[in-house]
């Protein structure tokens, strides 16, 4: 059988950050045709119109999951011979097995390297016995334009994380309201600021989303939606710790601090 190129990749994530750095790094250094698909019934739909060459899809996801969403694939006889490999942080060896089990081909951890990103997908690919991958392009030019991008949308998440903040006192507000139909909003806005602060370098802010995810989640899943006193004390300790991680991740970067990339 001939070998083939990768020439298409589904991407699928709820996070419109990521879901750019990826569509960046994959374009300009693979020459990639790169779709996006922000969750899996999306990606399920996009799958059928495009029928790419690869999926690369996120295990956490609103909705239906990427296991969930790789099931459905597998279902489908247009969709079924799709490889897939899943991005999730969780590496653990035998999380990494189950997956493969699933079906996936391999799994990239997040947070990744953009600039390796190109080089591990093909790896994986390679292994699977699939086929060939796709040059990656060469030139000091090239990683160059992938971190002058990564950094801009650095900045745009600082500065929309600090939006964030607000809103999830405005939110926090109509919890202590008893107003518990808001948490998976807080837990929503939560998981994006945990998933891309990891991404862009900013820990402080990543573990710190983690912690109002975590409680909100906690809280959502209480038979009436409700936060303890106690619980929402933290949430309030955690929200202002987040304020403080994102306007020192902001000093940081106009004093000319390193960057991640």
């Amino acid at each position: 059988m001939a070998m083939s190129a990768i020439r298409s990749v589904l991407y699928v994530d709820d996070d419109p950050d990521i879901c750019e750095v990826v569509r960046t790094t994959l374009c300009t250094m693979a020459g990639l045709r790169v779709h996006i698909a922000a969750s899996g019934e999306r990606a399920i739909d996009v799958a059928h119109q495009v029928s790419p060459d690869l999926i690369l899809m996120d295990i956490m996801m609103p909705g239906i999951d990427g296991p969930s969403t790789l099931k459905r694939m597998r279902d489908s006889p247009a969709l079924a011979h799709i490889p897939v490999i899943f991005m999730t942080a969780k590496l653990l060896p035998a999380e990494v097995a189950h997956f493969l089990r699933l079906g996936a081909i391999g799994v990239i951890g997040k947070p990744f390297d953009p600039l390796t990103l190109c080089s591990d997908l093909f790896t994986l690919w390679n292994k699977s016995g699939m086929a060939r991958g796709a040059a990656i392009a060469q030139g000091e030019s090239l990683p160059r334009r992938v971190r002058e991008k990564v950094r801009s949308l650095t900045d745009t998440f600082l500065e929309r994380t600090s939006g964030d903040v607000v809103r999830l006192w405005e939110m926090l507000a109509h919890v202590e309201r008893g107003e518990g139909s808001v948490l998976q909003e807080v837990e929503r806005i939560a998981h994006t600021i945990h998933g891309t602060g990891a991404m862009f370098g900013f820990p402080k802010v990543s573990s710190t989303g983690a912690a109002i995810e975590r409680l909100a989640m906690e809280c959502a899943a209480s038979p009436s939606m409700a936060c303890e006193p106690a619980v929402l004390r933290q949430l309030m300790q955690c929200t202002e710790q987040l304020a403080l991680a994102v306007a020192s991740a902001e000093l940081a970067i106009s004093n000319g601090g390193e960057r991640l990339f």
